[in-house]
């Protein structure tokens, strides 16, 4: 019989806007950032190696994708599914406490921010390419006396950034969202 006392939420300030997590320590009015969600924080009387066992019975069940039981930050460690980049939710024991932290994974980010960047000199010459094309495109071009660049790279360049921090954050939130059905999951057997 699992020895889960009592689930308590906490809300807490992140330090790296990769990590975000529950910090008890801190008064309620320095949590103001629009990046800090909320992760249950589970009491029990079990050890850290009784804790590592459920987990491993849990996932050879298919209950914790992802799972890692050499976790150099906790106890151990499973996917946080996102959309469209995936987190890691590290698991810690201390004081009888089992405490959640979540960390975007860095891998997918990078790939497509440089995907993101890369593409944008590529769509140059083939947008011009099929522009020129037609006459009227050129006859407006002359008309107006711009290239076709002066117009293509602001469009691309500029919403780059906004792609990135749009696609981050949604991944926080739904990484978010599904670390809290595994910890969930997570309370029947602790």
């Amino acid at each position: 019989m699992p020895l889960l006392s009592q689930v308590s939420w906490h809300i807490g300030p992140t330090n790296d806007h990769n990590d975000y997590s529950h910090d008890s320590e801190k008064p309620l009015a320095d949590h103001n950032n629009k990046h800090d969600l909320h992760l249950p924080e589970i009491e029990t009387d079990l050890s850290s190696e009784v804790i590592k066992e459920r987990l491993l019975t849990l996932s050879k069940k298919g209950k914790l994708p992802g799972f890692d039981s050499n976790s150099s930050d906790g106890v151990a460690s499973v996917i946080a599914h996102g959309v469209p980049f995936d987190s890691t939710m590290l698991i810690m024991h201390e004081s009888g406490k089992v405490h959640f932290r979540i960390k975007l994974l860095k891998l997918i980010p990078t790939i497509f921010a440089i995907t993101l960047i890369v593409t944008i000199w590529p769509g140059l010459p083939l947008t011009e390419g099929f522009l020129r094309s037609f006459q009227w495109y050129d006859n407006l071009l002359g008309k107006i006396g711009i290239e076709t660049w002066h117009w293509y790279l602001p469009l691309t360049i500029l919403p780059a950034p906004f792609v990135m921090k749009s696609s981050i954050a949604k991944s926080r939130t739904s990484g978010h969202e599904s670390a809290l059905e595994a910890i969930e999951k997570l309370k029947s057997v602790l």
